[in-house]
């Protein structure tokens, strides 16, 4: 039993056309009501509200982008410079009295959080 094949068209489906208009009537809809309906859901529904921040927000702010991710330190001073990098020093103003600043206090902090484990 041969079958024939549709052919495709330039033209795009119902399907897209209807989600391209809907797209374009909700971004509408947003820009001139979206701040309004922000407060309204805030303080009609607050429940509601902190749930929207908490699915559009990442959980930790500090991993987003390859932030946060040290797998590509290869050494104590490679961790030193990403963790300056973290609270914002520009790579270019980095010096070398930092770095070893910046790993004397990660060894510290380990050396801290092996006495506090040792607590337990």
């Amino acid at each position: 039993m041969n079958r024939t094949r549709k052919t495709q068209t330039s033209e795009p489906s119902l399907r897209d056309r209807l989600t391209s208009a809907f797209v374009e009537a909700l971004e509408k809809d947003w820009q001139e009501h979206g701040t309004t309906v922000i407060a309204a859901v805030r303080e009609q529904a607050p429940a509601k509200y902190a749930e929207l921040i908490v699915r559009l927000v990442p959980v930790d702010p500090l991993i987003v982008d390859g932030q946060g991710d040290f797998k590509d330190c290869q050494s104590q001073a490679d961790i030193a410079i990403k963790l300056l990098r973290d609270v914002g020093t520009p790579a270019e103003g980095i010096t070398p009295s930092m770095i070893e600043a910046a790993t004397e206090a990660q060894l510290l902090f380990v050396a801290t959080l092996e006495r506090i484990a040792k607590g337990n």
